[in-house]
Formats: structure tokens, sequence, C-alpha cells
């Protein structure tokens, strides 16, 4: 598992979801919340998501705009508690 498989599977999980509303793509570093992708509901519906697919658990304070506001940061967290 790398980190682009990961954002790679962030991205499909949130055109799915109808997040990116017709936006083709989303950088790496571009903020989900800045760019009106996700709120605070789509940030649970994607922490849920991240559970269940990397059978991880996300303590509450790991999600702080550091590591879960772009497609870098949550993949580099799920790498991380993957360990």
């Amino acid at each position: 598992m790398t980190m682009n498989a990961i954002s790679t599977d962030i991205l499909q999980f949130l055109k799915s979801r109808g997040f990116l509303d017709g936006r083709s793509s989303l950088t790496d570093h571009e903020s989900l919340t800045e760019t009106g992708v996700i709120d605070s509901i789509g940030l649970l519906q994607l922490v849920d998501y991240l559970e269940s697919t990397y059978k991880i658990e996300i303590p509450m304070e790991l999600i702080t705009p550091d590591n879960f506001d772009t497609l870098s940061g949550i993949s580099q967290s799920v790498m991380n508690l993957k360990k």
C-alpha cells in the first residue's frame, strides 16, 4: 500500500459520494475544506470509510487540519496507523 494508492482511493470515495461535484481532480495538497469539497459531516463519513476500508481506528485527536485537510495528510495518517 502506497500513499498514492490511498490518495486515489480517497478520491474515488469522494467522487462516488458526490463530494467533488463535477471537479475532475484534486491535488494532494489542496485543502478539502477551503475548496468546499467536504464539511464536518463529510469528514466523519470519510473517517468511517477509512476505518472500515483499512481496518484502522482513527483517534479523534488525530483529526486535525494538519492531518485531515489534504489528500497528502490523510494518506500519511492512514499509512502511520497501518504500521
